[in-house]
């Protein structure tokens, strides 16, 4: 597995191997589409220093189960897990701010999800389609919700 890191410490390019990978300390950011389409990756490891996760990071992952967040991300970009069908949970860590729009949707076997109270922006059909979503979502009255944010979704928003 080879990564090219570029001087501001975003990830440009991954040659994989492997269908788990832990992507390597000094990753800022993790460049747009960098993981599009690896239908073979099943877990992903995000290492602390991450801040930002670009559009399309992992989009169109079919296998993808499972992704594990430290909490120095702050942003997740447009579509970044977009149709993911096989990513059950995930569990976004506090640190983050704003969810791009249909940062997960069409993510439909997703079951369990914790947002942090501190996000304040969900992006236009961030969880649209994820079917499997039930039960509550707690957010804050400042958070920003896009249209159509948790459309074709079986959970219940709720603010405190």
């Amino acid at each position: 597995m080879n990564f090219i890191i570029n001087e501001n410490g975003v990830l440009e390019k991954v040659e994989l191997g492997d269908p788990g990978i832990v992507i390597p300390n000094g990753v800022r950011n993790i460049g747009e589409g960098e993981f599009c389409e690896r239908v073979l990756l099943l877990d992903v490891a995000i290492p602390g220093g991450v801040v930002a996760i670009g559009a399309g990071a992992f989009a169109h992952c079919d296998q993808l189960e499972k992704v594990t967040m430290p909490d120095t991300v702050r942003t997740i970009g447009n579509r970044a897990f977009y149709d993911c069908y096989s990513l059950r949970d995930i569990v976004i860590p506090e640190s983050v701010t704003y969810i791009g729009d249909y940062a997960f949707a069409d993510c439909n076997q997703l079951e369990n999800l914790t947002l942090p109270r501190q996000v304040t922006h969900i992006g236009e059909r961030a969880f649209a389609f994820c079917e499997s979503l039930t039960g509550e979502i707690v957010l804050n009255n400042e958070t920003h919700i896009g249209p159509e944010a948790f459309y074709g979704c079986g959970c219940i928003i709720v603010f405190p």
